[in-house]
């Protein structure tokens, strides 16, 4: 129960410092770009929306194998909620790196600004209107996407194993690998 406060309290003061700035800031630019309506932007902010829930699916998947591992739990057995619950202990038994999952994000992150500011000056060189910019946002979204399901396959749900399958299947019909 101790690692858990400690988790709560930790998480609280990493809120907290500074908190007034990054209250301001965050709603001086949430404000700015949905009143100058940046599409890139917004979409920018979804993105980020998804690389979260990402990382959120990927703790849960690491404690769920922590519970399997180091605890002895059924896999059939283990609760959803009890593989949440377990995220605090995974990262105080070091097997959740804030600093790797912070580099990961950032990354993540970088490419996504890069690549769109590749495909906006692609679209504007070849007069087509978010042909590549469409196109980066539908690979990057698609990455994130199947990303979170197979964390949340990995996180002890079975049958996105079987849709993970499927898309594999179709893929590989496609492509002819």
């Amino acid at each position: 129960m101790e690692f858990i406060l400690k988790f709560f309290v930790e998480g609280w003061n990493s809120l907290t410092d500074s908190f007034v700035l990054k209250a301001i800031l965050s709603g001086a630019a949430a404000v700015a770009i949905w009143l100058i309506g940046i599409k890139h932007v917004q979409i920018l902010g979804v993105f980020i929306l998804l690389v979260f829930i990402d990382l959120f699916t990927k703790w849960a998947a690491i404690a769920y194998q922590m519970l399997i591992d180091e605890y002895g739990y059924d896999k059939d057995q283990i609760a959803v909620w009890e593989k949440y619950r377990a995220i605090p202990l995974a990262f105080e038994k070091g097997l959740i790196s804030s600093r790797y999952m912070r580099k990961g994000f950032v990354f993540k992150v970088l490419t996504y600004i890069a690549a769109t500011m590749a495909a906006v000056l692609f679209d504007e060189m070849s007069g087509q209107r978010q042909f590549a910019v469409s196109l980066v946002w539908l690979y990057l979204g698609s990455c994130e996407f199947l990303s979170i399901m197979e964390n949340l396959r990995d996180g002890g749900n079975a049958m996105l194993g079987k849709f993970l399958d499927l898309i594999r299947t179709k893929i590989e019909n496609k492509v002819k690998l």
